[in-house]
């Protein structure tokens, strides 16, 4: 990962190198040369950079503990959303599901009644649309072969 501060830097200044509480000692040198309305602006300004670059820093090193937080109450939440889904879910198949013979035999005897069913009549009909066909058909698949002695 790389440093969020780097693109900042100025080669003009020196560097304290790690040190960074050298590195506010000069600071805080420089800033005690101006009149004291000038300090508290300044050390305002630099508390703000310091603290900014605190932040990035840390968070360059990986998430935040505040993200880390937001991460974690997003995942209840889903994991919460997620178990009242499946029991809605469960609920409507389980009340499909339930007495399923019952209703398949109501459906039955009120799409297809057996006692009223003609079988004659059915044999009819279908031999009234498919038997001429069926013969053409079987009569074209015959083969004869003649053996004359």
């Amino acid at each position: 990962m790389s440093n969020p501060v780097t693109p900042f830097r100025n080669n003009l200044f020196a560097s304290r190198g790690m040190d960074i509480q050298s590195a506010l000692d000069y600071a805080e040198m420089m800033i005690n040369t101006l009149s004291s309305t000038d300090q508290v602006a300044v050390r305002t300004a630099f508390g703000v950079v310091i603290n900014t670059i605190e932040s990035a820093v840390t968070q360059s090193q990986g998430p935040s503990p505040e993200k880390l937080a937001i991460i974690a109450l997003i995942d209840e939440r889903i994991d919460a959303h997620k178990l009242i889904r499946e029991d809605a879910i469960g609920d409507v198949v389980d009340a499909h599901i339930d007495n399923l013979d019952d209703k398949i035999a109501d459906w039955m005897s009120n799409n297809f009644d057996v006692e009223e069913y003609n079988v004659g009549d059915a044999i009819e009909s279908w031999a009234d649309r498919n038997l001429e066909e069926k013969i053409n058909e079987a009569i074209n698949n015959l083969t004869f072969t003649v053996n004359v002695e």
